[in-house]
């Protein structure tokens, strides 16, 4: 459930983003990119902390003792 709540804020936040920098830069809004872009960046905000505790070094210290 915390996964699917992370994902419907992520989205939000990604067409919030995705506005205000296309009226920042004078561009033109595209909401379908924005979802894309957003969807992409929150699975990888899911992948990148398991990966990061594999490799960090004091996680297997607390194991060994």
């Amino acid at each position: 459930m915390r996964y699917i709540a992370t994902l419907v804020w992520g989205v939000i936040l990604g067409q919030v983003v995705g506005f205000l920098a296309s009226a920042l830069t004078g561009g033109t809004y595209d909401p379908k990119l924005s979802t894309i872009v957003s969807v992409i960046f929150t699975i990888i905000l899911f992948v990148l902390p398991p990966i990061m505790k594999h490799f960090d070094p004091t996680t297997d210290e607390k194991k060994t003792n």
